[in-house]
């Protein structure tokens, strides 16, 4: 059956599916039918041999011709009958049997015969072969107290059933044929149809999603494909939204990073002049000069944070073992500044399984913001203190990244990790945790702000094992 649909159309499948199911139907209601007219065609024949038996009894005057009636016997197929009463047995007329060779005879008594018996009976006779005789007993419905044998040819029965079966099938053929159409014509209007052309459109669109002329237009139906052409049309309108959005923010962002790439040389070259400045014996000139650097340092670490980012690129993560206590220290060499004490408490023992260059970005960025956070708030001497503790936890590895710093204002919280929205610092580019977050993911675990009030901010990475 699976074969037989697999390469056909919905419609197909659909119009044969209806032929099938209406010749099942067709075919349990023929089980009881043929053993009905099994009984029909009995009890007919008892009906005709009873009457034809007083047409026999009667006066001679008015009895019917022996010969006539024997005729009459012989047309409805009825070899041999038998009246039957309380006090008496009548033979009515003898069956003619070949004396080289009696027929088996079969015994049926319609009058103790049930359901299933009749249904087990019909069938037999439908699938039996060779002519042998029938001995049927019956009650004809105006035979008070009498009941009638009957002899009959097991091959005409089963040729009257073979006739009944062939006329139930054609009617069926007709039948099925006409509700398969009009079924058919009904469904492929009302669900074949509107689904082809959800099809067609979804393919049409993925070959080319941009295309204004491609997204679906709603037929206005109330029912459920109308609720998935609704949907359908918001989808791929989104789609083409975010594709064109993609579009103009890749073109912008290349322009982006060829100008940072610029700037950031001019930036540069500034720098070393600022430098230069510094040492000028001028009073006023050695005065603006450490704002000139502090600006000059902005606006080179947001030309580097903006390259970064738009350098990134989803790839196959280097991940190998290492210690992370070295990592760690590395770190906090990278990024050290006068008065913010380093603390870490990784402890030597845990070797983690990581791309050691990307998991080095990710806690550089995160202490960098600390660091900044404690040198704008902190006092000349002690700024505030930065830890990172590490620990295996249900087969993961978890790393912490404290500060004692301000914390978090509220505002800031919803769109940390957003590229370009979560900075709180002035000339900030707000994409130190969006790097980190985005790295953290790519090695299947996850950056989460686990505090953040007046006593510091806790930052904490969950990295999936193993470790050791």
């Amino acid at each position: 059956m699976k074969a037989v649909f697999a390469n056909r159309s919905l419609s197909t499948k659909l119009l044969l599916l209806t032929i099938i199911f209406v010749f099942v139907a067709e075919f349990v209601v023929l089980v009881p039918s043929i053993a009905k007219q099994r009984r029909d065609w009995f009890m007919m024949r008892f009906e005709e041999a009873y009457l034809a038996s007083l047409a026999l009894e009667g006066p001679r005057e008015g009895a019917a011709d022996e010969k006539l009636v024997r005729q009459l016997f012989s047309t409805a197929n009825i070899l041999g009958v038998t009246i039957n009463s309380d006090d008496m047995r009548m033979l009515i007329l003898a069956p003619e049997i070949n004396p080289h060779g009696a027929p088996n005879m079969v015994r049926v008594d319609f009058t103790r015969e049930n359901s299933m018996d009749m249904i087990a009976n019909a069938w037999g006779t439908f699938f039996s072969r060779g002519d042998h005789l029938i001995q049927a007993t019956g009650q004809p419905e105006f035979a008070i107290g009498q009941t009638v044998d009957i002899i009959v040819s097991q091959k005409a029965l089963r040729d009257d059933l073979y006739a009944y079966a062939r006329n139930i099938f054609l009617l069926s053929l007709v039948i099925s044929t006409l509700t398969a159409g009009l079924v058919y014509w009904a469904l492929n209007r009302m669900i074949v149809r509107p689904v082809k052309r959800l099809t067609e459109n979804i393919t049409a669109f993925d070959a080319d999603p941009e295309n204004a002329h491609g997204i679906l237009q709603p037929s206005g139906r109330k029912d459920e494909i109308g609720a998935a052409e609704e949907s359908l049309a918001a989808m791929e309108k989104s789609v083409r939204d975010l594709l064109g959005e993609r579009r103009r923010l890749a073109a912008l962002g290349a322009g982006i990073s060829k100008i940072s790439h610029d700037l950031r040389n001019i930036l540069a070259s500034a720098q070393l002049m600022s430098d230069r400045l510094a040492k000028s014996e001028d009073p006023s000139v050695r005065k603006l000069s450490p704002r000139l650097i502090s600006a000059l340092d902005r606006a080179i670490a947001l030309s580097r944070d903006t390259l970064t980012f738009g350098r990134m690129e989803t790839r196959l993560l280097e991940k190998k073992s290492f210690p992370l206590r070295e990592l760690v220290a590395e770190v906090f060499d990278d990024t050290a500044a006068m008065g913010v004490t380093a603390e870490n408490n990784a402890p030597e023992s845990l070797t983690i399984i990581a791309d050691r260059t990307q998991l080095y970005r990710a806690l550089f960025n995160l202490v960098r913001n600390a660091v900044d956070a404690l040198q704008e708030t902190g006092g000349e001497d002690q700024k505030g203190t930065v830890t990172i503790d590490a620990y295996v936890e249900h087969g993961a590895v978890a790393i912490l990244i404290a500060d004692t710093g301000p914390g978090l204002p509220d505002h800031a919280k919803a769109d940390l990790f957003e590229p370009f929205k979560g900075s709180q610092k002035p000339g900030g580019s707000g994409l130190g945790a969006a790097i980190a977050a985005e790295i953290i993911r790519a090695h299947g675990g996850l950056l989460t702000l686990e505090k953040s009030d007046d006593t510091g901010a806790t930052f904490r990475i969950t990295l999936p094992g193993p470790a050791s």
